[in-house]
């Protein structure tokens, strides 16, 4: 080819290789710019302030069992104020004393109130009403004389304040059992008066006695995972009221390290100090209780320990980011510089001069300024892509994706396509071949094919068509006319030619064809409308015959019409499956459906009024509390799309087929006796009396929702579940209690009990005595 550059090969080879150096270098240098730029930010800002980070930190740690301490104090301070302001307490504190016993009632209703509260908590030690005009406690126990009770440490507290609730310091308060004479366990007390109103005359007091553990558990959080820590509670005489180690509860803080004046008087901050032989970081911070604080002790080596750390992880990660930006560097540039090595390549095969001194860059540019001027070249692609540029240009304007009116008809003008007329209509042929794998040659002879037949047919009967395939190998037809011909007449051949190309089609084809034909538009921006009309006829095809022509005119859409779905007949569906009447329940499914396409001439209404009954199989098998995995072996079929069964007809006999399998599986379990699900749960029960046992997790195990559940149980075997699960522990302890030597306590928490309160009263409820009379009473016998 004349006047195409000559390159030396060789010459190319070395350019070339350059000019991968020169890209490389390019996107190193600016990685490595990158790089460093971060590398500095890290180191002289990141780094440098990380110490202060890692004290806010350690600080954190502090705030956050703040946060936690606070959300559990405000939790029992809300069961003694719900109590001071309960009617029934301030009543009972109202109460003369000669009318006490006559209230048995109330006094087991208010103890089963507390108990209740000391049952929900661990940390819940005591909760008891002080009546202070009548001079007696009641606890979960019983009324008692104020000088009789075990714990009277919180008494000077409740005569001198003057608040309506306060929390009291930690103190010491001796175990409530016999044998523990000599033992003592840490509280905390939360006091709120009755009643529990400002201004008024305190009446008595609910006092909560708590576990010290509560917070020593919390500071023990803190210190988690680093064994040279400490964490303290102090008040404001310096007294440790909470400790992570229980040694130091009660002991002063002075005695132990050596504290700053300052603190006291400070909400929040740090200091140094010596403990033991190791030097110290101590955190400290305000916890708005009682005027507390939190005080964190750390070594100092762990603090360095994990700046040290860091700064050795951050070198490492960008050890790892240098060799990493080097390898992306690589990859890229030998990304950019694939296609330029493809033009060399291909100068190289048409390359005739011989110039060393010439660049790369300067021979693609020439070659490509070459090409431009080579007019001949460019027009012979121009004539090879023309009939493939025409279909997409076709293609495009039916389908509704070019607007403007002079850019459409100068393309129209290019392709020699005339668009000169007063009407225009679309059709669209959608087939598929009869039980064919798809092959794309064939596929693309078929259309040819049908495109051919259509011009045929059409030119003789003299009306103007273009043809062309949308993305889903649909044929678009558009059709052309003038308004000297009659629009209705012309409208008729049109239908009834396209009925008879369906046919040949269908007979000599072997095809299944549907045709969806749109309204007639004036213009030439109607017809992308005219084709979305079409498209919208076919979705009809659903309920219409599998070989249909549907006209849009002929559907008559309300773009108003409001969805109908008759939701009174699945109550009836679900009824007659459950009494496994099919074919009645058919007969309703028939009904409904008809129901349906009566009301609803909108495909997409039509479509989910479907869906909804398509749901009803899942929703039928839930209502009767079956598993559908059980019900249906392969549920994979359960969630198909409407637009997958083809055909109504297909749908209603899907419908069928499930509701005879749910059918068919409900007799099968009908066979199967109450006896075998009373010698099951009866089993379940012994195996699992001892734990703690959870109605909805039971009722899953045996596949039902727990109010079924519950109902069936009571039927078959005549008591509620959780009295059958009481009656068995009550009688699975009277054997250990006549048995064992083992404590009442030990006892209930055999049988599957949290507390000895509840069983003691669920076992005198069924042996009208408690365990200790029964255990006595028959060792007796």
């Amino acid at each position: 080819m004349t006047g195409l550059l000559s390159i030396n090969y060789k010459k190319i080879k070395n350019i070339s290789r350059n000019m991968f150096v020169k890209i490389f270098l390019v996107c190193t240098s600016i990685s490595f710019f990158i790089v460093t730029i971060l590398g500095f930010y890290t180191h002289y800002y990141i780094l440098k302030n990380f110490n202060d980070e890692i004290e806010r930190f350690e600080q954190l740690k502090i705030s956050e069992t703040l946060s936690n301490i606070k959300i559990i104090f405000s939790e029992m301070e809300k069961i003694v104020l719900d109590y001071a302001m309960n009617k029934k307490f301030m009543q009972f504190a109202l109460l003369p004393r000669e009318y006490v016993s006559l209230k048995q009632d109330e006094i087991r209703n208010i103890q089963d109130m507390m108990a209740s509260s000391i049952n929900s908590s661990n940390y819940i030690k005591n909760i008891f009403v002080y009546f202070e005009d009548n001079g007696y406690i009641l606890d979960y126990s019983a009324p008692m004389d104020i000088d009789q009770y075990y714990d009277l440490g919180w008494l000077n507290a409740y005569n001198s304040f003057d608040e309506l609730s306060a929390i009291l310091d930690t103190r010491q308060v001796k175990i409530r059992t016999a044998d523990a004479s000599v033992n003592y366990e840490n509280i905390i007390t939360i006091i709120a008066s009755i009643p529990y109103t400002k201004g008024e005359e305190k009446k008595g007091a609910i006092v909560l006695n708590v576990d010290a553990n509560i917070l020593s558990d919390q500071l023990r959080n803190i210190t988690l995972g680093n064994n040279d820590s400490l964490a303290f509670m102090i008040n404001h005489e310096g007294k440790i009221v909470a400790s992570s180690e229980n040694r130091y509860i009660l002991s002063d803080i002075s005695k132990i390290i050596n504290v700053p004046d300052s603190i006291y008087s400070m909400d929040i901050g740090s200091f140094k100090l010596k403990f033991g032989d190791s030097e110290m970081i101590s955190y400290f911070e305000n916890t708005g209780i009682n005027d507390w604080k939190i005080l964190y002790l750390v070594s100092e080596n762990k603090v360095y320990q994990k700046s040290i750390r860091l700064r050795n992880i951050t070198l490492f990660i960008f050890s790892l980011l240098f060799i990493l930006v080097s390898g992306i560097s690589l990859l890229l540039s030998i990304k950019l510089y694939k296609p330029i090595r493809k033009i060399i390549n291909n100068l190289r095969k048409i390359s005739n001069l011989n110039n060393e001194d010439r660049t790369d860059i300067s021979m693609i540019q020439d070659s490509i300024d070459m090409l431009l001027s080579n007019n001949t070249y460019l027009e012979q692609q121009l004539s090879q892509n023309n009939l493939l540029m025409r279909e997409m240009f076709l293609s495009n304007l039916i389908t509704g994706k070019l607007f403007n009116r002079i850019e459409i008809m100068k393309k129209a003008s290019f392709f020699n396509i005339d668009f000169e007329y007063d009407f225009f209509k679309v059709a669209i042929i959608q087939y598929s071949l009869n039980g064919a794998a798809y092959d794309l040659r064939e596929n693309q002879l078929k259309n040819l094919s049908i495109i051919n037949i259509i011009k045929k047919v059409f030119d003789t009967l003299k009306i103007d068509t273009e043809c062309t395939q949308d993305n889903d190998d649909n044929i678009l037809i558009l059709f052309k006319f003038y308004t000297n011909n009659n629009t209705n007449e012309t409208q008729g051949i049109i239908d009834q030619s396209l009925e008879e190309i369906q046919d040949i089609l269908v007979k000599r084809l072997n095809m299944k064809v549907n045709i969806g034909i749109g309204q007639v538009c004036d213009d030439l921006s109607g017809i992308g409308v005219s084709y979305h009309e079409a498209l919208k006829a076919l979705q009809y095809k659903f309920i219409k015959d599998e070989h249909s022509i549907i006209n849009y005119s002929d559907i008559g859409i309300d773009e108003k019409e409001e969805l109908y779905y008759p939701v009174e007949y699945e109550q009836k569906i679900i009824t007659l499956v459950k009494l496994c009447e099919y074919n009645e329940t058919i007969t309703i499914i028939n009904a409904m459906i008809s129901d349906i396409m009566q009301h609803n001439k909108n495909f997409e209404h039509i479509e989910v009024c479907l869906n909804n009954m398509a749901g009803l199989i899942q929703r039928c098998v839930y209502e009767l509390n079956l598993s559908i995995k059980e019900v249906f072996k392969d549920c994979n079929d359960l969630n198909i799309p409407i637009e997958s069964f083809g055909s109504i007809t297909r749908f209603t006999d899907w419908l069928a087929d499930k509701i005879r399998i749910i059918i068919d599986y409900l007799t099968e379990q009908q066979k199967d006796s109450a006896k075998s699900f009373t010698a099951k749960i009866k089993e379940y029960i012994d195996k699992k009396y001892t734990e703690e046992i959870s109605l909805i997790s039971v009722a899953e195990d045996f596949n039902y929702n727990a109010s079924y559940f519950c109902k069936i149980f009571k039927e078959k075997i005549g008591v509620s579940f959780w009295e059958y699960v009481s009656k068995v522990r009550i009688e699975k302890s009277k054997q250990l209690l006549l048995e064992t030597n083992e404590s009442i306590e030990k006892v209930a928490q055999m049988v599957g009990y949290n507390n000895r309160f509840s069983y003691i009263r669920t076992f005198k409820k069924y042996v009208s005595v408690t365990p200790s009379e029964y255990r006595l009473k028959n060792y007796s016998t």
